[in-house]
């Protein structure tokens, strides 16, 4: 066992990240349970989620401290609007394109916009003083494959949550397999149990990053995933095998969530640690975001014929079976990125990434580090 001398995330940053997919899931268990009924509205949703945010701002003004550090500088406007413009422009043909079709001209023309946007905000933050993304952070070895296996994270995280709940929903008297439940019956039989899995393993996930080292907990909760999207491939006929996987998969979720931002704040500056974050949850959104476009096609590609008249499309069973056998590879990437991209253990500090500004000093020289045990 060794020591790494760099102040490392704790355990409650690990569990406040692996909370992440909890929300995740229990936010689809609530969607299904507002929009049941002989009426249901969706407007409910965004209600639930308005009041959820407004609680959350509540809290953080009464309970968060302030942050004992400041750097100063000016806020990067520029920056930050051209990268909200770049992500609209990348994310809508992401989730609209299986309704608009790949290959028309809305798809095509935004994701050529989101191109151009991308290219005039790495202009804006290579010109300005203070940028708000420092662009060297992106081709830092940590912050670009923790990004990478937080891609994959999203990706894996949908395939679960949308492959488990249109499988449940297909209805079994017509498509010959599928449990026939009601959108309710879905979220609470199918998803939950999913779901209180990643609430213990995010506690869980947070300790092993101080006891054995994010790299293993990640490889460990990697693994977790592989098994359970092959056993969802393979045997997804009964009740009780879907929940299993779904257990195994959510706990992959959150040891994957809980690691992330200890190898973000081991391997950058502790000035660049909250915006190194930020990004890497961009990045999960764009692979949650993905693997839902991803699955929504498979699942459309392949339709089984014959279906009597008024019977909405059902994919053919294959297409479950191809959908979880992509969040298994998701998960063994993830894995390949643990072992061969990320190490949580380094013999001197990060170098300090953006060279301009009074916020480029080094970390605080009287903030003790806190010593993580880490596999060597």
């Amino acid at each position: 066992m060794t020591r790494s001398n760099h102040a490392a995330c704790p355990a409650p940053c690990g569990l406040i990240s692996g909370t992440l997919a909890v929300g995740a899931g229990l936010a689809l268990v609530g969607a299904g349970l507002l929009t049941q009924g002989p009426a249901p509205d969706y407007h409910h949703v965004f209600w639930m989620a308005s009041a959820l945010c407004l609680v959350a701002l509540g809290g953080v003004i009464a309970v968060v401290p302030p942050s004992r550090e400041t750097t100063g500088g000016r806020i990067d406007w520029a920056g930050a609007a051209t990268l909200a413009v770049t992500l609209v422009l990348l994310l809508l043909p992401v989730s609209q394109g299986s309704t608009w079709g790949w290959t028309s001209p809305w798809t095509l023309g935004l994701f050529a916009a989101a191109a151009v946007s991308a290219a005039v905000w790495v202009a804006v933050e290579r010109r300005v003083d203070q940028p708000m993304v420092d662009m060297a952070m992106f081709v830092h070895r940590p912050v670009l494959f923790t990004n990478i296996a937080g891609v994959l994270l999203g990706f894996g995280m949908f395939s679960q949550f949308i492959g488990i709940t249109f499988l449940a929903q297909t209805p079994r008297e017509l498509a010959g397999y599928g449990f026939s439940a009601s959108v309710r019956g879905a979220s609470v039989q199918y998803l939950l149990p999913g779901t209180v899995a990643s609430l213990i393993a995010a506690q869980l996930g947070g300790t092993l990053v101080d006891r054995v080292g994010a790299r293993v907990t990640l490889v460990a909760g990697s693994v977790s995933g592989v098994v359970g999207f092959l056993a969802l491939a393979l045997a997804h006929d009964t009740g009780w095998s879907i929940a299993a996987a779904g257990v195994l998969t959510g706990i992959a979720v959150s040891f994957g969530f809980a690691t992330l931002p200890a190898f973000i704040v081991d391997g950058v500056p502790s000035h660049q640690s909250g915006i190194a974050n930020g990004i890497n949850s961009i990045a999960r959104s764009v692979g949650s975001s993905t693997g839902s476009a991803v699955i929504t096609t498979l699942l459309a590609s392949n339709l089984l014929p014959h279906l009597p008249a008024g019977a909405p499309p059902l994919p053919a069973e294959t297409q479950y079976t191809l959908v979880f056998t992509l969040g298994a590879v998701a998960f063994a990437l993830v894995c390949g990125v643990a072992l061969t991209g990320l190490n949580f253990h380094h013999t001197s500090p990060s170098p300090v990434l953006h060279t301009g500004g009074p916020e480029a000093a080094p970390r605080n020289p009287e903030q003790a580090p806190v010593p993580t045990a880490t596999s060597s």
